[in-house]
């Protein structure tokens, strides 16, 4: 039997049934969509995956909505830039930089309070290293998680 939101609801332990989809819940538990349902699962319906993101973000949840963040920290960016091969993408990086022929560059790189994913130094960068939007945006969502 499906509990109402306003019996014991919490987030970290709750389901969604997303639109109109009556086939599969979004478990905050699991952190993804499930088939069946415990037998006193909590159930709430939700207009949309976005919206089930943004009420989950409040309680440092994940969503089935990926977002990616627009900024990270210096130390998220090379942090996670040394996890993807334990260190080589992120000395390849640092060699581009020191290599770039233009000093703001190596400046932003070494002082910036935040990297941001639009800035155009951090495009050029990621041009220069071969690096594909996707691959920058999954770097971005893996940064944020350190």
């Amino acid at each position: 039997m499906a509990v109402n939101m306003s019996d014991n609801y919490n987030p970290c332990d709750w389901y969604w049934i997303v639109g109109n989809d009556e086939s599969r819940a979004w478990s905050s538990v699991a952190g993804t969509y499930v088939d069946a349902l415990p037998e006193d699962a909590g159930i709430t319906h939700i207009v949309s995956e976005d919206e089930l993101t943004d009420v989950l973000a409040v309680y440092g949840l994940p969503g089935p909505s990926l977002r990616v963040p627009d900024r990270v920290s210096p130390a998220q960016a090379e942090i996670a830039l040394f996890n993807v091969d334990n260190g080589l993408l992120l000395g390849i990086v640092n060699a581009a930089i020191e290599a770039f022929p233009y000093e703001p560059v190596r400046i932003w790189w070494r002082k910036a309070t935040y990297i941001s994913r639009d800035h155009a130094y951090l495009q050029a960068l990621a041009i220069e290293v071969g690096l594909t939007d996707e691959q920058v945006e999954d770097l971005f969502v893996a940064a944020a998680k350190l």
